[in-house]
Formats: C-alpha cells, structure tokens, sequence
C-alpha cells in the first residue's frame, strides 16, 4: 500500500537483513565513502526490544514533541499520509524536540500496531517509547533513548523533513538498518555493494577467527593469520 516500489530490490532488501550492523558498519569502512565515526548512531540510540535480526527500511522522518499542548499539533491522518508517502519497507525516524530531557512516549501498543499495519517495520526516535511488552508480542520493535511512562501532550510536529537523530542527519527515504547492536545508515549508492563486501570481510576475518579458535594460538600463529587475512583482501582496521 501507499508509495511505489523503492529504489533497491526485494532481493537486495532481504540480503541487506542478513548483515548484521557491525558488518555494515566495517563494509561501509572498506568503502571509504565517510568518515568512520560518521553514519552510526550514539549509542544512547539502543534497542529497547528484544530482536534478533536485522531489520531495514526506508525512513519516514519527523518531529514531534510532548511538554505541553500545541494548537499547531498536526493531525493523525498527516502522521498516516506521511508514511503512505514512503515506500516500504518503512522504518519511522523521529526526533523529539524536547531531547535530551523527553517526558512522553509517542509509541506504545496503539501507535506500533498503526504503523505495523501500515508496513513499517520498526522505530528509530531520540524520545520515549513504552508497552514493551505489547510491542515485542505484535513484532514491533522499538530503538530509542528513553523507556517513559506517560505519553506526555505528545504530538506531531512535522513529517517527512531532514532530522538528526542520534547524530545522523536523515532524510525521508534514507536507508536504516538496524539491529541489537543500534541503528546504522546505509547509503542508497552503497547498498548494492554491501553482500558481496560482507562475505569478502567473513572470508578474510576467517583467517584470524579460525587460528584463534585452535589449539595452536601463539604470537606467532596470530601474527601469521595476520598476514593470511590481508593477503585475503584485508586492510588494517582493528
């Protein structure tokens, strides 16, 4: 339903869902395309439901705030078109502009059953989310900074607009993958390349993984797996 088909395939998508994010994260390294400490979010962006795969989608961004009433909160159905206006698989990015102190949740029971009906997959916010417990039985998960309570006034503020969120600037239709480890950003021109260059980084972190899972883990050893991972492709990242 709603927006045409994205601009990656299926098939790209559900290969991008078997990549966990540290992967991506050393993937996107290798690229060289941004600085490694940009595109990842702090980790006061965690996971506040028990997953344990990796799940991608296509952001539907905002702001919404929750210290007190507004007569300029948007309606609910602006929240619903704006998804509608992204394609799926969608998973929503909001800011919270009352961050770092938030005091109401946007998402809960309600909210994640609306947006899982609407083919998002998940929520991304540096405000508060709540109903846990709803949210890990209907398959909704939550990465956010804050557990609260109440919902507070919380309302929308405005849709489909570049946010920060975590320190990464997103804008409506970027690619986030995210997972137990946090969330990530994906950029769309690197997406194609990410398959291939994960099974090249198992293939050459193999080399060491395998010699120290042995019985005969010396420096030497080390140091000579070492040398097998970067004649595999290696570069020096750890």
């Amino acid at each position: 339903m709603g927006a045409t088909e994205g601009p990656l395939s299926k098939e790209l998508l559900a290969q991008l869902r078997k990549i966990d994010t540290p992967t991506i994260a050393n993937a996107l390294e290798l690229m060289d395309i941004m600085p490694r400490t940009e595109g990842f979010m702090r980790p006061e962006i965690k996971s506040q439901s028990p997953v344990t795969e990796t799940y991608v989608g296509y952001a539907v961004t905002g702001v919404i705030s929750a210290r007190q009433k507004s007569p300029r909160a948007l309606e609910k159905t602006d929240y619903y078109k704006a998804i509608l206006d992204i394609p799926a698989p969608r998973m929503i990015v909001f800011h919270d502009l009352d961050y770092p102190a938030t005091v109401g949740s946007y998402w809960g029971e309600i909210q994640g059953n609306i947006a899982l009906g609407l083919d998002c997959i998940g929520v991304v916010t540096d405000g508060g989310v709540r109903d846990l417990k709803e949210a890990e039985e209907m398959g909704f998960p939550f990465w956010a900074k804050e557990v609260l309570v109440s919902h507070g006034y919380v309302h929308g503020v405005a849709y489909n607009v570049p946010v920060d969120v975590g320190g990464v600037y997103v804008q409506p239709g970027d690619l986030i993958a995210a997972d137990l480890h946090g969330a990530i950003q994906i950029p769309l021109d690197a997406a194609p390349r990410l398959p291939d260059a994960a099974d090249a980084l198992a293939h050459q972190e193999d080399a060491v993984i395998s010699v120290a899972q042995s019985d005969n883990v010396t420096v030497e050893t080390l140091a000579e797996a070492w040398k097998e991972s970067a004649r595999r492709g290696a570069q020096s990242s750890y």
